[in-house]
């Protein structure tokens, strides 16, 4: 049994160590053409959020296929993505690597961020901390695009970090970098993802964060946004889970909003959000 045990401990060793030297993201890449090169958004935009939990569902790229044709939105932020859940006609887009995984034929995965009008603007913001201090640095995506009023839209696509149980250290960090973008930023902006807020410290920091750049929530959703409920009160207790939390949200400003929903797609583990907004005069 010793030798099972050593072998058992070895290996352990192998696949940390494989996980901790994995290869980061290396920028962002565009993976399909854009069909309005030249144009601006239109002045009232429709907007989906939605962590894809890397495509895994089989049938996850036919959902985000009906989604696209059904609501026709104009900007798609997916985290947790695959640069190939998009087919290339559907929309154009920027796939962001956070990492890939240390094996042939690994996902790399990142943020993708779609849409019909092409941006002038594309900045990859990685995280310097890993998960776990090990594995998945997360990344953000900065895109930048022309508005019929003359000024550039600002979309800030993000994933937050997640396993920091009692500190916001990493986030914190995170957060500044991004908070840095905005804040040199003159026209209206949307900063939208998968945030992680599954307690009060860590929504409180997004908060802080959001409102130093004169962000507002979106708050008028239904009920039914993913949480980080373990749907388990043992685990939510052991991991600081804050079960009716929230995690995915959108922020903005220069707009306004008409209306948000949950789209009832469940072929990851997050739902999709979908939000209108009117750009103010």
């Amino acid at each position: 049994m010793r030798w099972k045990t050593r072998f058992a401990f070895h290996t352990a060793l192998v696949i940390t160590a494989a996980l901790a030297i994995s290869c980061r993201g290396d920028g962002a890449t565009r993976i399909a053409e854009f069909s309005n090169h030249h144009q601006t958004l239109p002045a009232s935009i429709t907007v989906v959020v939605w962590n894809a939990q890397k495509g895994h569902h089989p049938q996850f790229s036919e959902d985000l296929r009906n989604l696209l044709a059904q609501e026709k939105p104009d900007i798609v932020f997916l985290q947790e993505a695959r640069a190939d859940l998009i087919e290339p006609q559907a929309m154009g887009g920027y796939f962001a690597e956070g990492w890939r995984y240390p094996w042939p034929g690994g996902d790399t995965i990142g943020v993708l961020t779609l849409s019909r009008t092409a941006p002038v603007r594309i900045e990859s913001v990685p995280t310097r901390y890993r998960e776990l201090g090990v594995i998945a640095p997360k990344v953000s995506l900065v895109t930048e695009y022309r508005l019929p009023t003359g000024e550039n839209l600002l979309a800030v696509n993000v994933h937050l970090l997640n396993f920091e149980r009692w500190s916001v250290k990493k986030i914190h960090r995170q957060l500044e970098n991004l908070e840095a973008i905005m804040a040199a930023h003159s026209g209206p902006i949307l900063m939208a993802g998968d945030f992680n807020t599954w307690n009060q410290k860590r929504l409180d920091l997004v908060k802080q964060i959001t409102a130093a750049v004169e962000l507002t929530e979106v708050a008028d959703f239904p009920r039914g946004r993913t949480t980080g409920d373990t749907k388990s009160e043992f685990w939510n207790g052991v991991f600081g889970v804050e079960k009716d939390l929230p995690l995915d949200r959108v922020f903005f400003s220069g707009f306004t909003p008409r209306s948000a929903r949950v789209l009832g797609y469940d072929t990851s583990d997050h739902k999709p959000m979908l939000v209108k907004l009117t750009l103010q005069p």
